[in-house]
């Protein structure tokens, strides 16, 4: 039995260890082990361009969400770098979605004008304006993150989205390894699709 013990012990102490290393390697999961959080909300917004977008048409491709406005000094430029090069990489295989949760001062035109300065691709990068109430919920309760009461408030995390509208994963835009993280689960599933 005390031996059993000790087995038991030095396989659990040496499963440890390779978790340890594991994760002291950063090792990315692959996008398959990727856990599905809970489904991304329902939504109809206008993208800058003036056009409808809906939730509904991006189904069948992975997307990317994130919360900005265009008045913003603070985190927004940094994610939206970053979003810029994500989109540059990816090709048209990923969509990002990057909602205002300034809608009263973002107008179409300000939106517009946002979307040329960081070099959103048409189709591929929507920059959108929704209610104030509406954006505030897709924030906070359809994607889990922080309630933008005011927009200082709103969170600099990314949501990675998959092609069948569940959430896997969340990036924080100021972390670069995460950055690094979501780069190479994009990267995986754009060669991937390349493949079929």
């Amino acid at each position: 039995m005390i031996a059993r013990l000790l087995t038991v012990a030095r396989f659990l102490a040496i499963a440890g260890i390779g978790i340890l290393v594991a994760c002291q390697r950063g090792d990315t999961p692959a996008w398959d082990e990727l856990p599905t959080i809970k489904k991304a909300p329902s939504f109809a917004v206008v993208n800058y361009d003036g056009k409808l977008l809906s939730s509904e048409q991006l189904k069948g491709k992975p997307w990317v969400a994130s919360f900005m406005f265009a008045t913003c000094q603070g985190v927004c430029p940094i994610m939206n770098t970053h979003v810029a090069r994500l989109q540059q990489e990816v090709g048209d295989a990923v969509r990002f979605v990057s909602f205002t949760v300034d809608p009263e001062t973002d107008s179409l035109p300000a939106l517009a004008h946002y979307a040329h300065r960081y070099g959103a691709r048409q189709g591929i990068w929507f920059i959108a304006r929704t209610t104030l109430d509406s954006v505030r919920m897709l924030s906070r309760d359809g994607f889990l993150l922080s309630d933008p009461k005011t927009p200082d408030l709103h969170s600099a995390r990314l949501v990675l989205v998959d092609e069948h509208g569940m959430i896997r994963g969340y990036f924080n835009s100021l972390d670069s390894a995460d950055i690094q993280r979501l780069q190479q689960l994009l990267a995986e599933y754009v060669q991937r699709v390349s493949k079929k």
